[in-house]
């Protein structure tokens, strides 16, 4: 599932998948026992934790700020927990070991998909329907594209192909790490938090306006944790195909 190509409004997300992020959307994310198993595993599997952005950026009308919905916000909540979590963890590094950067455990919707959970449905909705226009990932793309001048920056260039940018965790992982280079990382997670906090601030009823840099921090927070692949397809001119 996880390694499978979503083909951009013709085989993305499927019902089953969008039902199941749909209810992580209401409910799952605040279970304790869920909460501590995303700490573990660092959020979702790429499919899924792009797929958690989509479904609530799309699907999710209603909001506070400036925007009144189609907005990130439980994309940001959890994505601020894990940067807290990886920022602290690095900058405490005195050695080269990548084991921090590891996953434990499992993707918690590739597990609630694959375990035989009974399909999640919308009361009083056409599920196909609602699967058909978050596959569209119109408000997805009006996000990516506004803020790509900001991630564009920062874009992993193992992921993208480019000779500069900054490694995400996979990549981190697979590279000859120091205590210099993981202290480096853990001070820009550190700052990619305080952007994104002011982010999901400014998506409440009181909360101050965004600004471009903490528009753009909920892609790069993602990215971070999940690799570019998605981010930079959708957000080129010929993005047919994805593989998150």
């Amino acid at each position: 599932m996880t390694n499978r190509e979503i083909i951009l409004d013709a085989d993305g997300l499927t019902v089953d998948e969008i039902g199941a992020l749909w209810a992580f959307l209401h409910g799952d994310i605040m279970e304790p026992g869920i909460r501590s198993r995303l700490r573990e595993y660092w959020g979702l599997c790429p499919r899924h934790a792009w797929g958690h952005a989509v479904v609530e950026i799309e699907l999710w009308e209603a909001g506070a700020g400036a925007r009144h919905g189609h907005q990130p916000f439980d994309v940001g909540v959890l994505h601020d927990a894990l940067l807290s979590q990886m920022a602290g963890a690095l900058a405490g590094r005195h050695h080269t070991s990548t084991r921090v950067l590891r996953r434990e455990g499992g993707c918690y919707v590739c597990q609630q998909l694959g375990g035989g959970a009974e399909p999640v449905g919308y009361a009083g909705f056409d599920s196909t329907a609602l699967a058909a226009e978050a596959n569209r990932m119109i408000y997805t793309r009006r996000w990516l594209a506004e803020t790509k001048p900001v991630w564009e920056l920062v874009t992993c260039p193992t992921c993208a192909g480019t000779s500069t940018g900054r490694l995400c965790r996979t990549h981190l992982l697979e590279a000859s790490i120091d205590a210099a280079s993981a202290a480096d990382t853990g001070t820009y997670l550190a700052g990619l938090d305080r952007r994104l906090r002011l982010l999901v601030d400014s998506m409440t009823q009181n909360g101050t306006p965004s600004t471009p840099d903490a528009d753009a921090s909920w892609v790069e927070a993602v990215a971070w944790f999940a690799g570019w692949s998605f981010p930079l397809a959708l957000s080129s001119d010929d993005s047919n195909r994805i593989n998150p």
